[in-house]
């Protein structure tokens, strides 16, 4: 059995490993027993010489440790991990980050793009349900986790900026980006901010957030 060493490192191996959209997979290690984690934190991936990190997608009670990868064309890492069989060994350490749920103090807005939405499908797991989430991507074929999300939290928003006209009206999905709705949409108020994806997007929130929800609070994660 693997065990987690006083510096945070621990080997796992790959027990699956599937599609979730057009470029993204979802990886599933084995966990250690005495693995610990905070439903928002990420850990650093070893392999062929690599290193990323990864927020986890599953549940701090779950038998397994999951992840959401974006595949990049000829990224080294992404090679390595299309190319592993069953059985392959990862070299980790962790947890990292602070980019977790921090209470109900005011109504929280979770903002996502891309799969930047993992940490939100981890505090899903969490037993986080009193939130909305907008979730941008840019189809809809990339709302990974959709089902799950709609299911748990109080209200689930795709956004889908580029929309197909066989897809206008489709389900709730609306047709901007996320910074559309907080500009639009979004009542006045004053809320916590969780935001989470690329670095253009969490700028383009936070300005639009001091503008109009100033009293509010904002966590941030980058990915980029």
């Amino acid at each position: 059995m693997e065990r987690v060493d006083d510096r945070g490192r621990f080997s796992a191996r790959l027990v699956a490993r599937r599609w979730l959209a057009p470029g993204i997979l979802e990886v599933r290690l084995t966990r250690p027993a005495d693995f610990a984690f905070m439903p928002g934190q990420f850990l650093r991936i070893g392999m062929g010489g690599y290193q990323r990190d990864y927020t986890m997608v599953s549940g701090p009670d779950a038998d397994t440790i999951d992840f959401c990868i974006a595949l990049v064309e000829k990224g080294r890492f992404s090679s390595e991990i299309l190319k592993a069989g069953i059985g392959t060994a990862f070299q980790l350490t962790g947890p990292h980050g602070h980019f977790i749920f921090q209470g109900p103090v005011n109504p929280a807005v979770f903002v996502a793009t891309g799969t930047g939405v993992a940490p939100f499908v981890a505090f899903c797991r969490g037993g986080v349900e009193a939130a909305l989430l907008l979730h941008g991507a840019g189809s809809p074929d990339r709302l990974i986790y959709r089902d799950l999300l709609e299911a748990v939290l109080h209200r689930y928003v795709p956004c889908i900026s580029r929309l197909p006209g066989d897809h206008a009206g489709q389900g709730n999905i609306y047709p901007h980006r996320v910074s559309r709705y907080l500009e639009q949409q979004l009542r006045p108020g004053t809320y916590d901010f969780y935001l989470c994806g690329r670095r253009s997007m969490i700028r383009d929130a936070t300005a639009i957030i001091d503008d109009r929800f100033g009293h509010s609070r904002i966590f941030i994660e980058t990915y980029d």
